[in-house]
C-alpha cells in the first residue's frame, strides 16, 4: 500500500484536529468526575445514543462480517441490516435515558447498580 501526499495530509490534518478539540475541551474535563466521563452530563440523549454507537464499531465486528461470508457467502451482506435496527436504533436510545437516570459514571458503576455487589455470581467472577 502506498500512501500519496494527500493521504498523509488527511491522517495529519485529523490528528490536529483531535488534538486541538482536547485541548479546548480540557478545562472542562477537569471539573470533576462526571465532568470527564459524561460531559457534566450535559449531552442531548441522542447524542448518548450515537456516542453509545460510534463505540459498537470494532475488530469484533469486522471478524465476525467475515465469518458469517465465509459460512454464508455472499448473501451475509443483510444479515447485518438486522443488528443496527435492534441495536444502534432502539437500545442505544432507550439505554442513554436509562443510564443517565441511574448516576453511573462506569459501565462497572452502572452493573453494580443493576446487579448489586453481593451474591454468588460477584463472588465467583474475578
Amino acid at each position: 500500500m502506498r500512501l500519496t501526499v494527500y493521504d498523509i495530509a488527511i491522517v495529519v490534518l485529523y490528528l490536529i484536529a483531535m488534538l486541538a478539540v482536547g485541548w479546548f475541551l480540557r478545562k472542562k474535563a477537569r471539573q470533576n468526575k462526571e465532568s470527564y466521563l459524561m460531559g457534566g452530563k450535559s449531552l442531548p440523549w441522542y447524542m448518548l445514543g450515537l456516542s453509545d454507537a460510534s463505540d459498537m464499531f470494532d475488530i469484533s465486528g469486522t471478524m465476525w462480517m467475515v465469518t458469517l461470508c465465509f459460512v454464508y457467502g455472499m448473501k451475509s451482506i443483510w444479515i447485518p441490516w438486522l443488528w443496527p435496527v435492534f441495536n444502534q436504533v432502539i437500545m442505544m436510545m432507550f439505554l442513554s435515558k436509562w443510564l443517565r437516570r441511574s448516576n453511573s459514571n462506569t459501565g462497572a458503576e452502572w452493573l453494580a447498580t443493576r446487579f448489586g455487589n453481593k451474591g454468588a455470581g460477584v463472588k465467583s467472577s474475578p
